[in-house]
């Protein structure tokens, strides 16, 4: 994580608190000087102030305050930081752990658009008399077919 990324969350955390520099400062003992300092890349508070930040603008999760540059987000500004509720994590756990109804979800939330390809190889040929190799098909339909009944006869196939 770079000084610089630190810097730019301190501010926008202030910020979105509506307190200025020097409020802030008092708050935590130093002067509204060093809380510009630390804003603009002259300085880093120490762990212990960092985390007296943190509770004077609600922070509950440093970590997801904190971890965008480690996914490698090219600008704080350009990006949103999201922060769940426990409810809202727990629906997207249980969205991930019933792929047979993410469909039905993204219909009934009006997401569309995307849906993640997942390389496979085709050892038959298709209708389309494609020759066997390998193709895109999404995550839900290789699901639907991981779940259809295995083939039983020779009309089956």
């Amino acid at each position: 994580m770079s000084r610089e990324y630190i810097a730019n969350t301190l501010k926008r955390l202030r910020e979105a608190r509506g307190l200025t520099a020097n409020e802030v400062g008092v708050l935590v003992g130093k002067s509204g000087k060093t809380v510009n300092a630390w804003e603009n890349n002259r300085g880093q508070p120490d762990a212990e102030m960092l985390i007296k930040l943190c509770d004077i603008y609600q922070v509950e999760d440093i970590l997801a305050e904190f971890k965008a540059d480690m996914l490698d987000t090219p600008s704080i500004e350009k990006h949103e930081i999201i922060t769940l509720t426990p409810h809202e994590e727990k629906v997207i756990i249980s969205y991930r752990n019933s792929p047979e109804m993410q469909d039905a979800v993204d219909k009934l939330l009006g997401v569309t658009g995307y849906e993640e390809k997942i390389t496979v190889f085709r050892a038959a040929r298709s209708d389309a008399d494609t020759p066997p190799g390998e193709t895109e098909i999404s995550k839900s339909d290789l699901q639907r077919l991981h779940n259809a009944s295995s083939v039983t006869s020779d009309d089956d196939i």
